[in-house]
């Protein structure tokens, strides 16, 4: 059973039970109140009616004997046809409970025999089996007749009529109200369930796969929204979440393509110059020295891009390294040094006035710095100059590697810090695209950041961006 029916099927129950509480509590309550009217009437009735029944039998206040023969025993007088208000039906009884006379009209109550109990009402059927009669029973108010008993009655059936028309009336009534109740309450509580229903077509449609979809809010500040809002910000999360593990598989995937690439180049000269060199031991054209230094340079390659991936791995890990404070300036210096003796061509140039302070790994820091100048050497002319420079900017340490190149184009500045991307496919054989990749996980590493630019005059500008240590001076002002 859905939750509509529950909830409009307990509000009908809650509301016809109230509905049968209120009729019962009115009918009862207008049923004494007809009744006490009915009895109040016969009450009004019995003075009169006793003087007309003792007058009748000869016991009146004029000092008659209630005999006509000197004889107690004869028959009741029967009196016909006498209005007395209201009253139908009254007997005048002896102290024997014998009735001595009567006022009659259509139909009779079967009253009890014998005395009967002054003072008080009570209901009676009736004689012919037809309608019930409501009896008042009193003393004869004659003095002469003061151990004599008036019984007057009516029919109840004005009484009964209205209490069955006020009994149908309240069924009548209580079912049209009920069925209002509950139609409304279907309406309302369907309209309210709504957006429980987007709710679930929101999920059906997110479990077939399209996590898009989002959940329509009419009202924010009810429950039901109040639940949608949540409902929204964890699929959020969920397609966050999804898109992420989708990126890291695509890279993952990726990685391992790149890597296989890079990995079976080498391998495959290695196997190649390995083939040459058994052939060689049968032809003396075949230089043997030169196939032996080939095979030590695919080697020396294949065991720096293991090293490379090796430190990815290590880079990628949630665990902090062991820190230290570390001078980015001294760090620069001793990249400009290392670039000099590699290419003495070139001139290199170094901009770091004073200290500049970084709390970090100074072997992972340095290998950033060396991997930024072997990328200007690697993809400059011969000769071109290389600048570098540690400064203080907006609280952060800044360490820059400039040339003077032909600088990097808009595919490349999106590009260049991802794993194994090149961008000369002429160049494939000159490197594996993760000299970069390791300088950008380095500064992330250290909370920080890598960049690429191209300068305003020429060349391309790759720099680190990292947080200042506590102590550092220049960090006053700035938020730690």
């Amino acid at each position: 059973m859905t939750l509509r029916a529950r909830l409009v099927m307990a509000l009908g129950a809650f509301v016809t039970l109230g509905l049968a509480a209120f009729g019962f509590a009115t009918y009862v309550r207008y049923s004494n109140v007809e009744y006490q009217r009915l009895d109040d009437q016969l009450r009004s009735a019995l003075p009169s009616v006793s003087r007309q029944l003792t007058n009748a039998v000869g016991l009146d206040d004029r000092g008659g004997t209630g005999r006509r023969d000197d004889d107690d025993d004869r028959p009741a007088v029967s009196i016909d046809n006498v209005s007395v208000l209201r009253v139908v039906y009254a007997e005048l009884r002896n102290p024997t409970g014998q009735v001595v006379a009567r006022i009659t009209s259509e139909g009779t109550p079967d009253l009890p025999a014998g005395p009967v109990a002054a003072n008080r009402a009570f209901s009676v059927g009736s004689s012919e089996g037809s309608g019930n009669w409501r009896v008042a029973v009193a003393t004869a108010s004659s003095p002469n007749a003061r151990d004599y008993q008036v019984l007057i009655a009516t029919p109840t059936a004005p009484v009964t009529d209205s209490l069955r028309e006020l009994l149908l009336t309240e069924t009548i009534g209580g079912a049209l109200v009920l069925l209002v109740l509950v139609g409304g309450s279907w309406f309302i509580v369907r309209r309210g369930l709504r957006p429980l229903e987007a709710m679930g077509d929101t999920a059906r449609s997110i479990n077939a796969g399209d996590l898009s979809q989002r959940v329509t809010l009419a009202d924010a500040k009810g429950e039901v929204g109040q639940l949608g809002l949540a409902l929204n910000s964890m699929l959020d999360e969920i397609e966050d979440a999804f898109a992420a593990r989708a990126e890291t598989e695509r890279r993952l995937r990726q990685f391992l393509s790149d890597a296989s690439h890079e990995l079976r180049t080498p391998l495959t000269s290695i196997q190649g110059f390995a083939e040459l060199f058994r052939l060689g031991q049968q032809s003396e054209h075949v230089d043997q020295a030169v196939i032996m230094r080939r095979i030590e340079e695919e080697s020396a390659r294949m065991k720096n891009l293991v090293e490379d991936l090796l430190l990815l791995a290590r880079l990628d890990e949630t665990r902090t390294p062991e820190r230290s404070s570390v001078d980015l300036a001294v760090l620069a210096a001793d990249a400009c040094s290392d670039a000099v003796a590699i290419d003495p061509s070139r001139s290199v140039t170094l901009d770091a006035p004073e200290p500049v302070l970084v709390q970090g790994n100074s072997d992972h820091l340095r290998q950033a710095v060396s991997n930024l100048v072997a990328n200007a050497i690697k993809h400059t002319a011969a000769g071109t100059s290389i600048n570098l420079g540690a400064h203080l900017r907006d609280g952060m340490a800044v360490l820059t590697v400039r040339d003077h190149g032909t600088g990097l184009s808009p595919n490349a500045l999106s590009h260049v810090f991802e794993r194994f991307w090149q961008a000369d496919e002429a160049r494939a054989g000159t490197g594996v695209g993760l000299g970069l990749s390791i300088v950008d996980s380095i500064a992330r590493e250290h909370g920080g950041a890598a960049r690429a630019a191209n300068a305003d005059d020429g060349g391309a500008v790759f720099s680190i961006e990292l947080p200042l240590t506590p102590d550092h001076p220049d960090t006053e002002g700035f938020p730690k």
